[in-house]
């Protein structure tokens, strides 16, 4: 196993590799970090040289001081991926991503098609009302309070939870904005795993697949937004079987 961090200008993001063979980075969701893959991450590392890193604003990865209370963005986000690959010196990679990982991983396809052999984007949207009505409305609300919250003299833990909700709830209430003609972009082949119990809506990850020259849509049987935390395995062994048709 390898660790360290790639630093530029805004933040000094975290990595760690293990296994051998073709590049896969693996990218956590919304207000985790890549711990959350322990499982998954030695599954596939069985058969890929797996990247796993902390977005910035998210687990070891630290923001700096100059932009520590910036909003988050898939797309900056998806500059970071970049740079981690350039500083490991990975020309191209697999890119797996959960959740806003996912969106981040799609966002990356689309900036930076030369750099992405395939995306597996695991419940991710496009644009924000890819979400079910209920929990937007809900990421919304929690994001106006925190903004409010933020504005209230503040100090300490309390000021850092106030930035950190705000920013978090704002990277979902906001973010991704791919529009057809981005997503459009995208030449790798892409696997959008999701489920009719998601926190995103069925009709608009069939409407993503649509935009994808080589895209294939799969709803998970019973599965929900967070199955593939629950059954590394079974998604473990699809994914593979998807990426070896691909020839990777």
């Amino acid at each position: 196993m390898k660790e360290g961090y790639a630093d530029n200008r805004f933040a000094s993001l975290y990595y760690k590799e293990l296994g051998q063979g073709v590049p896969l980075v693996m990218l956590h969701g919304n207000g985790e970090s890549h711990q959350i893959f322990g499982r998954l991450s030695e599954l596939m590392s069985r058969h890929y040289r797996v990247i796993l890193m902390d977005s910035r604003g998210h687990g070891a990865s630290k923001l700096r001081d100059t932009v520590r209370a910036q909003e988050l963005t898939t797309s900056s986000m998806a500059d970071d991926v970049v740079q981690v690959m350039d500083v490991l010196h990975v020309p191209k990679a697999v890119i797996l991503g959960f959740s806003d990982g996912a969106n981040v991983a799609l966002e990356a396809a689309s900036r930076y098609p030369d750099k992405v052999l395939a995306v597996v984007a695991v419940s991710g949207n496009a644009l924000p009302r890819g979400m079910n009505a209920f929990f937007y409305v809900q990421v919304r609300a929690k994001y106006a309070l925190w903004h409010v919250m933020e504005k209230i003299p503040l100090t300490g833990p309390m000021k850092e939870r106030a930035v950190a909700g705000r920013q978090l709830n704002g990277l979902m209430a906001h973010w991704p904005r791919l529009t057809k003609t981005q997503l459009s972009r995208i030449q790798a082949p892409v696997l959008i795993l999701t489920g009719r119990h998601d926190l995103i809506r069925p009709r608009h990850s069939l409407w993503m697949g649509e935009q994808i020259m080589d895209a294939k849509v799969v709803f998970v049987k019973g599965a929900d937004h967070f199955t593939l935390l629950k059954k590394e395995k079974a998604y473990a062994s699809h994914i593979v079987a998807w990426l070896r048709e691909k020839g990777l």
